[in-house]
């Protein structure tokens, strides 16, 4: 029975959060389920997703909805983040708004809390192309040097709606794109908290030579979070 009301809620809070143009992507409010609520949700969610699927072929429209829906709780679970501060050095935090947490275990962490079997604290320490490699192959990747924001941004539109890394001079964060607008979330070291702003008007992409955007859950992404799959944290090239 308490399966059964927990997974209620995550799918209500899914449907709330389903990427639609204009979604706002405001801060987790007051009376909303708290992080280890949503975290617990996804994983039973998970289950059943695996239950279903098991010795079956998941269809283009299946894939696209399991992949809107991860993105959906990503962004929750982003959500809870915001506000917390950003640090260099051991201990690193796994729990909003208590400790320090960088660009890439911030990264790490929220992959990790949405279901992917990720070593957060192996995955920190590569640099930010090492990290998009670990879960972005081939075309998904997308690399830019020392071009102007409008060719970038143009070159993101065009990957389409979608959950972004975005590896930069010296730091990583998410962009999550609709049809209306690209927000990036990542802990700043330039506010010296974890924040969601626009990307086009956000400094460390503004003011970096250097970008490379990975799109995430591509059909292996969806297999991996289904059959909690070990993610292979690679070095980059």
């Amino acid at each position: 029975m308490l399966q059964t009301a927990r997974l209620l809620v995550f799918l209500m809070l899914a449907f709330a959060w389903r990427l639609q143009p204009g979604t706002a992507l405001a801060e987790t409010g007051p009376g909303e389920a708290t992080y280890a609520e949503l975290k617990s949700n996804i994983l039973e969610r998970r289950l059943v997703l695996a239950k279903q699927w098991k010795g079956n072929t998941m269809g283009a429209a299946a894939m696209d909805e399991l992949s809107e829906e991860l993105t959906a709780s990503i962004r929750e679970l982003a959500g809870h983040w915001i506000g917390s501060s950003w640090g260099r050095g051991l201990p690193q935090s796994g729990k909003p708004g208590e400790g320090k947490i960088n660009c890439g275990t911030f990264v790490g962490t929220l992959l990790r809390d949405v279901g992917f079997q990720v070593d957060v604290k192996k995955l920190q320490r590569l640099p930010s192309q090492g990290i998009i490699r670990s879960f972005v192959h081939g075309a998904r990747i997308t690399k830019l040097v020392g071009v102007p924001m409008p060719v970038f941004l143009a070159a993101v539109k065009d990957m389409g709606p979608g959950l972004f890394i975005i590896g930069l001079d010296q730091h990583v964060g998410l962009l999550l794109q609709t049809n209306t607008e690209l927000r990036y979330f990542h802990s700043s070291i330039e506010t010296g908290k974890v924040a969601h702003e626009n990307a086009a008007d956000a400094w460390t992409i503004t003011s970096s030579r250097y970008r490379v955007v990975g799109k995430l859950l591509s059909k292996k992404n969806l297999r991996d979070w289904l059959r909690g799959n070990r993610i292979v944290v690679r070095k980059a090239k």
